[in-house]
């Protein structure tokens, strides 16, 4: 089917399943996108360069990235790509994340990888939601992406109740790096970053396997008030 073809499939496609704004409900003109441009305006950016200080844990973290604070409508689509079968909304989110901390201004970056889920929770969920924000970035960063790196070998408890201490017992020993790995920069994609505790033994792991750099990523992090 030709290019012409294609668009004019898809034009009739969005005039009868027009293509409607998660957040506001308008309509998006690129079929492609969830959200449209004026609820992404409003999101609340960071604005953080390396923000790694702020972590309660960063052992084997060289660096921390995050695009916006958890507040307003960011909770609720990172609920929707968590939960509720959207995982190309985390595509998008990857993509928009790019634009935040483009890739030339950050130290070389190899290859992209994502904290992995336990498999049963793959298996509820049917994907890995961090694996979806991280293709978004590797193709909006032109980097690729290799999710076999890591492993978890753990059953863990959601980190959003637990206490800071908490957190980091939940997540010892829950992560393998699968085998050796090049002497590379890696930058390892979560949904959201709060004390560092789960993505700091991701990257003891990744740095025990053989890489020489890990950068953590993530769409959110909450206010510093922990």
């Amino acid at each position: 089917m030709n290019h012409i073809a294609k668009n004019i499939i898809a034009e009739i496609g969005d005039l009868i399943f027009p293509n409607n704004c998660m957040v506001c409900n308008c309509e998006v003109g690129d079929s492609d996108n969830s959200v449209c441009q004026k609820c992404f305006a409003k999101f609340e950016p960071t604005w953080l360069e390396d923000w790694i200080d702020k972590l309660a844990f960063f052992e084997g973290i060289d660096e921390v990235y995050s695009a916006w604070y958890t507040t307003g409508s960011i909770n609720d689509l990172i609920h929707n790509v968590k939960y509720h079968d959207q995982p190309k909304l985390g595509m998008e989110l990857g993509k928009r994340m790019a634009q935040e901390f483009p890739i030339d201004e950050l130290e070389k970056i190899d290859i992209i990888t994502a904290v992995p889920l336990n498999s049963a929770r793959v298996r509820e969920r049917g994907y890995n939601q961090s694996e979806w924000i991280a293709k978004g970035l590797s193709i909006a960063w032109e980097v690729p992406f290799d999710f076999s790196l890591l492993k978890r070998i753990k059953h863990t408890h959601t980190q959003t109740d637990l206490s800071t201490d908490e957190r980091k017992v939940n997540v010892q020993d829950a992560f393998i790096s699968k085998g050796s790995i090049e002497p590379l920069s890696i930058a390892i994609v979560d949904d959201v970053i709060t004390t560092g505790a789960t993505t700091s033994e991701c990257a003891k792991k990744l740095k025990a396997g053989g890489a020489v750099k890990v950068t953590a990523v993530s769409c959110c992090t909450p206010a510093f008030d922990y």
